[in-house]
């Protein structure tokens, strides 16, 4: 076997392709400096649904579709992730305050993945906890997610708090925009 280095071609769109995706009302919302975070109700609804009654460390994988400036092909220029899909971690070990999810989960979101979707972050609960991230999570964030446009999304299904986080330093982001159902 021979070791390349090679840059992956990444399916990265315009931005201009999801505000004309987006309904009028949602297409107010203005691109800021950094990057936004679109996620659509019913895949809200459906990492809640999959979070919310367990004590223990839940999570999975997002995917999406990554929007830059003018469709460059560069990661750095990324400014808005739509969340498409999240894939929960079937086989994991979790606790009150840790989750290791397996290999297999990588497998599974393959599968799933779009030709537009990619791989753009994960979500896990901190169940009583609070919403924020910890070493661990900024060092995995660090490891797997480490491109401009990863997102870390972490939630509390007990107090009913979430924070989202982008890139490898796991910068806390406000630009987490809810889409309402039909929106795309």
């Amino acid at each position: 076997m021979q070791w390349t280095e090679q840059e992956p071609q990444l399916p990265l769109q315009d931005i201009s392709a999801l505000w004309r995706r987006l309904q009028e009302t949602q297409a107010l919302v203005p691109p800021g400096q950094g990057i936004t975070v679109f996620a659509p109700s019913e895949l809200r609804a459906r990492v809640w649904q999959h979070l919310k009654d367990s004590d223990i460390e839940q999570g999975g994988l997002l995917l999406g579709e990554v929007f830059t400036l003018e469709g460059r092909p560069d990661p750095a220029s990324s400014r808005a992730v739509l969340l498409t899909q999240a894939v929960a971690a079937a086989d994991f070990l979790g606790s009150g305050v840790s989750l290791r999810m397996e290999s297999a989960l990588w497998e599974s979101a393959r599968a799933a993945r779009g030709p537009l979707e990619i791989v753009v972050g994960w979500y896990h609960s901190h169940p009583g906890l609070g919403a924020f991230f910890s070493g661990t999570d900024r060092r995995t964030q660090a490891a797997f997610f480490n491109q401009p446009y990863s997102v870390g999304w972490v939630i509390d299904p007990f107090h009913a708090e979430q924070a989202v986080f982008i890139g490898a330093n796991a910068e806390p982001t406000e630009a987490f925009v809810a889409l309402e159902e039909g929106a795309i």
